[in-house]
C-alpha cells in the first residue's frame, strides 16, 4: 500500500457505520416528527375538550340556579292561597325538569373531563416520546463527531425508551 492510501483508510473504514448512523438519525427523525405532530393535535384536543367542559359546567350550573329559582317561585306562589296552588304545581314540575337536565348535563361533562385527562395524558407521553427521540439523535451526532459506536448503540436505548411512549400514546384509554 502507498502511503496516500493508508491515510484513507481510515476514512473508508469509518463510512460503513457513518452511513448506519446516519440512516438511524433518519428513522429516529422520522419518529420524532410522527411524535411532534401527535403530540401537538392531542394538545390541541386537550383545549377543545377543556373548553367544553367549561362550558358544561357553566351550563349545568345554569340549569341548577334556574331549578332552585323555579323552586322558589314554587314556594311563594304557595303563599298566594288557593289561586297560588295550581301554579305552584306548575313552578315546581319546572324546577324538577330544569334539576333532570342539570343531572344529565353534569353527566355529560364529568365524562367530558374523563376525556379530557385522557387526551391530556397521551399528549404527555407524545412530550416524552419526543425528548428520547431528540437524545438519540444527538448522540448520533456525537457518534459521527467521534467515530465511536459506542455512542450509537446507546442512542438505540433512548429511541426505544422514546418509541414506546408512542406507542403506549396512540393506545385507547
Amino acid at each position: 500500500m502507498e502511503a496516500e492510501e493508508l491515510v484513507d483508510l481510515p476514512e473508508k473504514t469509518h463510512k460503513p457505520l457513518e452511513r448506519r448512523i446516519g440512516v438511524s438519525m433518519a428513522v429516529f427523525a422520522a419518529l420524532l416528527a410522527i411524535s411532534t405532530l401527535m403530540g401537538h393535535r392531542l394538545h390541541t384536543e386537550e383545549v377543545v375538550l377543556q373548553t367544553k367542559t367549561a362550558d358544561g359546567w357553566a351550563y349545568y350550573q345554569a340549569k341548577v340556579i334556574r331549578s332552585q329559582m323555579y323552586t322558589a317561585d314554587a314556594g311563594l306562589a304557595m303563599l298566594q292561597g288557593d289561586n297560588g296552588v295550581s301554579l305552584a304545581g306548575d313552578w315546581a314540575t319546572k324546577a324538577g325538569q330544569e334539576r333532570k337536565d342539570a343531572d344529565g348535563i353534569q353527566h355529560d361533562t364529568q365524562q367530558l373531563e374523563r376525556e379530557t385527562e385522557a387526551a391530556a395524558q397521551r399528549a404527555t407521553l407524545f412530550d416524552a416520546s419526543e425528548v428520547f427521540l431528540e437524545i438519540a439523535i444527538v448522540l448520533c451526532s456525537i457518534a459521527l463527531m467521534t467515530g465511536s459506536a459506542r455512542f450509537w448503540a446507546i442512542s438505540f436505548v433512548s429511541a426505544a425508551i422514546g418509541a414506546v411512549a408512542s406507542i403506549a400514546a396512540f393506545l385507547p384509554r
